[in-house]
């Protein structure tokens, strides 16, 4: 039962905007970005995108590394982050 819980955080992590472009963003950068610049990249405010990057970390694709008084996020390279991209190069292609 916990498998079906998971898949489903997962999907409703994939029906909103902002994470899907916070997603995709994060997949496709090279450098490890912070929370203003992702904003200002994706065009929303900087509380709506921290509340977007606490999601994306609950379900285990992006972690955060705190330098000083900015966490900077990552894309993960695991098992889930490799199926979500993949599910999405298929919805898009």
């Amino acid at each position: 039962m916990k498998n079906i819980k998971s898949i489903i955080k997962i999907l409703k992590t994939l029906t909103n905007e902002h994470r899907l472009n916070i997603i995709q963003l994060l997949h496709t950068s090279k450098k490890d970005m912070c929370v203003g610049e992702i904003s200002e990249t994706i065009g929303i405010s900087q509380s709506l995108t921290s509340h977007q990057l606490r999601h994306l970390e609950e379900v285990d694709l992006i972690e955060g590394e705190r330098i000083g008084q900015t966490v900077c996020y990552r894309f993960k390279k695991n098992e889930v982050s490799k199926k979500v991209i993949r599910i999405i190069q298929l919805l898009v292609s």
